[in-house]
């Protein structure tokens, strides 16, 4: 899997995740792995506002594993670092 399909992957969990926001891909937040990649989002009324009413708030970062095209929830109580290395280790 390339970075677009990810794109395209994550694009759909938005709608699944957030079905009354329109939210948009963090694109210079994303992080890349050996194996798949990190993305980020907001809604685009905050992107495109920066009014921080139209922020969205608890939107965990989404993992996608390049080989399987799993799409994974992360979460907010931590640093990304912790859930990337929990993902990590969970694929060992």
């Amino acid at each position: 899997m390339d970075k677009p399909e990810a794109i395209r992957l994550v694009e759909k969990e938005l709608v699944k995740l957030n079905p009354s926001v329109d939210c948009v891909i963090q694109h210079g937040e994303t992080i890349e792995k050996p194996w798949g990649w990190v993305f980020f989002y907001q809604s685009k009324a905050f992107v495109s506002s920066g009014d921080f009413r139209d922020m969205l708030c608890g939107n965990a970062p989404l993992i996608v594993n390049r080989s399987s095209g799993e799409v994974v929830l992360t979460g907010t109580a931590h640093e990304i670092e912790h859930y990337i290395k929990e993902y990590e280790e969970h694929r060992k």
